[in-house]
């Protein structure tokens, strides 16, 4: 059974986890198929798969731990990596968005904006200065 817990909330970093419950280990799977995959997988059926269980369950487990579902987690760290490239990398932002598995630069630049409040060139320039 699933503890409802947030182990950000308590001060845990997932380093700190090895000792704990096997929950925590799931946990540290999910996030390292997401790190590994995030460029090339949007498919959280594939997650679900790859952990042997439901998506159902794998979005229940992941919110119980992390308030968040395996949809936003993934975009979560889609997004990261969208402000690392732009931030300290000369990569277009076509070429940002087709690194990051978007099928059109036109999409990636709404997405970004709808995330960030504001455009991937604007955001870039910020860090020009």
């Amino acid at each position: 059974m699933l503890q409802e817990t947030n182990i950000y909330a308590k001060g845990l970093s997932l380093a700190e986890v090895d000792h704990c419950p096997p929950d925590f280990k799931r946990l540290k799977v999910l996030q390292s198929l997401i790190e590994l995959d995030f460029r090339h997988n949007r498919d959280i059926t594939v997650y679900a798969v790859k952990m042997d269980t439901s998506i159902h369950a794998l979005n229940r487990f992941a919110k119980a731990y992390l308030g968040r579902s395996v949809y936003e987690l993934l975009q979560d760290r889609i997004y990261r990596e969208a402000l690392y490239l732009l931030q300290y990398t000369r990569h277009s932002v076509k070429e940002i968005s087709e690194l990051l598995g978007f099928c059109d630069s036109g999409y990636f630049c709404r997405w970004f904006k709808q995330r960030n409040g504001e455009t991937a060139k604007v955001y870039r320039k910020g860090f020009k200065t």
